[in-house]
């Protein structure tokens, strides 16, 4: 699943206040719920469906803003922060 936001992708913090947030770029949904951050760029309860999900076991999160970003992720590029279910 492709997720069309207006950011790169998932942040420890929110990137337009803290200067000092770091961007991930993969992480599973084990781990990002154990990290416990305060802001999460997809719903919290999409993290739970995924890891019961049978079929889509993963989300790229990708900014829709940047020309060629989905054509890119489509073609199965890495692109913005991929978060999937162990």
């Amino acid at each position: 699943m492709i997720y069309i936001k207006d950011e790169e992708g998932l942040y420890t913090a929110d990137p337009k206040k803290d200067k000092n947030a770091k961007f991930i770029p993969r992480i599973s949904v084990a781990e990002l719920q154990e990290l416990d951050l305060q802001d999460v760029v997809v719903e919290r309860a999409v993290l739970d469906l995924m890891t019961n999900a049978r079929n889509r076991r993963s989300i790229q999160v990708i900014n829709g803003l940047v020309p060629g970003n989905l054509t890119k992720a489509l073609n199965g590029e890495d692109v913005g922060t991929i978060i999937y279910a162990d």
